[in-house]
């Protein structure tokens, strides 16, 4: 990484110069100090804030790392409390509007939305308990379990409905003695200014004790959704002793949103061994359904989930605010379906279901900014809103943002930043896939340098592409000047590998080993087995007849691991060819197709291959090979899924 950002920085230097950008049209506000009102970093102490305990032994303290602490967890034993840190009077009498924002992260709660809360109060006295007056809830968005002890940031949270008073601002920390979490909290700050975006929750439904006012369905199967006490979530998997054909609907009671003109949802979940989780555990909203009734008895529209569980590992992420602002004014059931086959049996766990009024983010009149956009890449759709800074293409080893070498010949991408610079990071940048058509030809910079510097809007899927956070097959954009667009895929073939190998065939021209299909993974080929073993294996499409298409190109998703990193562009390879029929691929014809995007090679992490150009062979029928070697020596697994052609 540290590479990456030395490369970055010193390439947009010379990208520049090539434009006449004036990079002070760009100025991004930022933080002075004047618009601070109150702040504490807990870095050396509590500070002014005090602790109250209303009842158990434990209390907030200040940790060495530099963050305000508190947990009901000692000695691998749960213990009740509650407990408040509060803080000094905090005089919002002079300004006309005020937000608060900290970091925090919030580890290991059953109902983390209900026992980690934020609190206000305009006349309480640090002298007497904090019963003896009242406290209000501040509005925060939905808390998660991150997984790990990273903090994040609470988002803006209003206090203007405070402005002319004097308050203190408290967390409230509840534990029992089955269930004790940890809070941390740093960066308490509060500012002059309107929050960005300013949520209620209406509706909630922890799963933290069981099913709750939701209702479970099964439509076929004999498994069902059920409670977990273990992991204080509800819970389906179609595996019972081996992969069963379950539809299973897990369906929210009546929602009335009759009085409520923007809202939206989310969820905590995890989940693992799907094929494809976006297809097999999905989301949906009717206006029609009847409690109790099956869900074939109603009218149902999916709604896009933007953010996916990894499917390597039962890690709890937020769904993302999922847009409800199209039911105004009407009363909805919410549902979870869950679909196995004999073939593929995931398990899906899911918790903190909320409901709030305000927009959701990732929406088009509230989109993503691109560092949003880069927290949420597990396959979701949503806008983004960034400066176009540059764009990304494979060279030699590496890949480079930009080059003395490269006067912007390349149209395939480009890269949005939050801010125009004269240095960005690969880690803070966006890099959107252009398709062919209308998109690529309107915001490619190799033909239109004007765009540099220039904000614009994009909708589409958000996955790592180009080796960096990456947004993939958009379909729909908006100019500075409000001009929009849209932006469709032909499709000429594809394949999934969703099941079997498809009309794939393998052909092992050495070794033991051959190309397989593995649940949830796709094709896949390695060439270990107990030990490394020496193995030329082709996987190899039926053919395809391009003899009608205008143009045409490529793309897959694949994971690479247990290799050598630097031998993957050599041992796991795409080919082309017009004549090859049948048998030993080496007896025919085959040109080498380069693939843009690699993956790491040292996790499971798929990646988008990046558009691969087919327009060479208009006219013909063609035939596309993976080509796979191993040695002796080193044995890598590639595994591959959601090929398509497309023009």
């Amino acid at each position: 990484m540290k590479y990456n950002i030395i490369l970055i920085a010193t390439a947009c230097f010379s990208f520049l110069a090539c434009s006449n950008l004036d990079d002070s049209a760009y100025v991004i506000g930022n933080n002075d100090g004047s618009s601070v009102i109150f702040s504490e970093a807990f870095d050396s102490g509590l500070g002014e804030f005090i602790q109250k305990s209303d009842s158990g032994d434990q209390v907030w303290s200040a940790n060495s790392n530099g963050y305000a602490m508190m947990t009901g967890y000692v000695n691998a034993a749960n213990y009740a409390n509650v407990d408040w840190l509060i803080s000094p009077e905090i005089d919002l009498t002079s300004v006309a509007a005020a937000k608060l924002t900290f970091d925090h992260v919030a580890r290991y709660f059953a109902d983390v939305n209900n026992e980690a809360t934020v609190w206000i109060s305009e006349g309480y006295n640090p002298q007497n308990e904090p019963s003896s007056v009242t406290w209000t809830r501040l509005n925060t968005d939905p808390f998660s379990d991150p997984g790990s002890y990273t903090f994040g940031t609470s988002g803006e949270i209003s206090l203007t409905s405070y402005v002319g008073k004097k308050v203190r601002i408290a967390f409230k920390y509840i534990s029992s003695d089955s269930k004790a979490g940890t809070w941390e909290i740093k960066n308490f700050l509060v500012q002059k200014g309107e929050a960005a975006v300013s949520s209620e929750m209406f509706y909630s439904n922890s799963f933290a004790y069981g099913i709750g006012d939701f209702k479970a369905i099964s439509v076929t199967g004999d498994q069902v959704w059920a409670y977990s006490s273990a992991y204080t979530c509800m819970t389906v998997s179609g595996y019972s002793s081996s992969n069963k054909a379950n539809e299973d609907w897990l369906i929210s009671p009546e929602i009335d949103l009759t009085s409520i003109n923007e809202s939206y949802f989310t969820f905590d979940h995890a989940g693992k061994y799907f094929n494809t989780p976006s297809n097999e555990a999905t989301v949906w909203v009717s206006e029609n359904y009847t409690d109790d009734a099956l869900p074939s008895t109603a009218t149902w529209t999916q709604v896009n989930i933007l953010n996916y569980f990894n499917n390597s590992s039962f890690t709890f992420v937020k769904s993302g605010d999922l847009d409800l602002t199209a039911y105004a004014g009407k009363k909805i059931h919410v549902a979870l379906k869950y679909i196995s086959t004999t073939a593929v049996a995931g398990t899906w766990e899911v918790r903190n279901f909320q409901m709030f009024k305000g927009k959701a983010k990732g929406v088009g009149n509230n989109p993503f900014t691109i560092t949003q956009a880069v927290g949420v890449q597990s396959g979701g759709s949503a806008w983004v809103e960034g400066y176009v800074v540059g764009y990304a293409w494979p060279y030699l080893s590496q890949y480079a943002y930009f080059n003395s070498a490269d006067s912007c010949t390349q149209n395939t991408n480009i890269i949005l930043s939050d801010t125009v610079a004269t240095t960005f990071y690969s880690s803070k940048s966006l890099c959107v896939q252009l398709p062919r058509g209308t998109m690529r030809n309107i915001l490619n910079l190799r033909d239109n340098k004007s765009m540099l510097g220039k904000k614009i809007k994009v909708y589409g899927t958000l996955s790592s592409y180009m080796g960096m956070p990456g947004m993939v097959s958009p379909t729909a954009y908006v100019l500075p000047d409000g001009t929009s667009g849209t932006s469709t895929l032909t499709t000429l073939y594809s394949e999934t590998f969703g099941s079997n190998l498809g009309s794939f065939t393998q052909y092992s021209v050495a070794g033991a080993q051959t190309w397989v299909w593995a649940s949830g993974y796709g094709a896949k080929m390695s060439g270990f087995t107990s030990a490394n073993n020496a193995n030329e294996d082709w996987l190899i499409s039926p053919s395809i007849d391009l003899s009608t298409a205008t143009g045409a190109a490529l793309k897959f998703d694949h994971a690479i691991n247990k290799g050598v990193v630097t031998n993957m562009k050599t041992e796991q390879t795409l080919w082309i060819s017009t004549d090859y029929t049948s048998g030993d691929p080496n007896l025919a014809h085959w040109t080498q197709l380069a693939i843009p995007t690699y993956p790491a090679g040292t996790n499971w992490t798929f990646v988008n291959s990046g558009e691969i150009a087919l327009d060479a062979y208009i006219g013909k029928s063609v035939k596309i090979a993976f080509k796979y070697i191993s040695t002796a020596s080193s044995s890598a697994t590639w595994e591959m899924k959601n090929l398509l052609i497309y023009n």
